[in-house]
């Protein structure tokens, strides 16, 4: 009787295994089914072209997860100090309109700054040309 406790207990034994590890009686880790996976959403990042304008040139930069937007870098000219005035207020807000926009339906709706136009045209130009790299314009 005591061999046959001893045999059932056996048979029932539990083995925990240490994520990502590998059981060692004659499995490898190749061998053994991969875990169900998740629908991972990569993120991205895509560059616009240089627009050239009359200060400078502007330049986008978009971080793209699924297809939302999720952050952005702008570079604007800074070397005559009423450029780095207007281009240091105005990438600000037009970066702030993006991510709050998210989506290409509601970016596309963004208008310029007042006060810095050749700014705001050349930041959405950049900018839809990043969206295209993208494929989501």
């Amino acid at each position: 009787m005591r061999k046959s406790i001893s045999a059932a207990l056996l048979t029932t034994a539990v083995i925990v295994l240490p994520a990502g590890s590998a059981f060692a009686a004659g499995h490898s880790a190749a061998a053994a089914k991969p875990a169900a996976k998740k629908n991972v959403v990569s993120t991205r990042t895509y560059l616009g072209s240089s627009v050239d304008m009359q200060w400078g040139t502007v330049q986008v930069t978009i971080v793209v997860k699924g297809k939302l937007v999720t952050d952005l870098k702008a570079t604007a000219p800074t070397e005559r100090a009423r450029s780095a005035y207007i281009n240091g207020i105005a990438v600000p807000m037009l970066r702030k309109e993006v991510l709050q926009a998210k989506t290409v339906a509601k970016i596309k709706n963004i208008y310029g700054i007042s006060g810095a136009t050749m700014t705001s045209e050349a930041f959405y130009q950049s900018l839809l040309a990043a969206l295209h790299t993208a494929h989501l314009a």
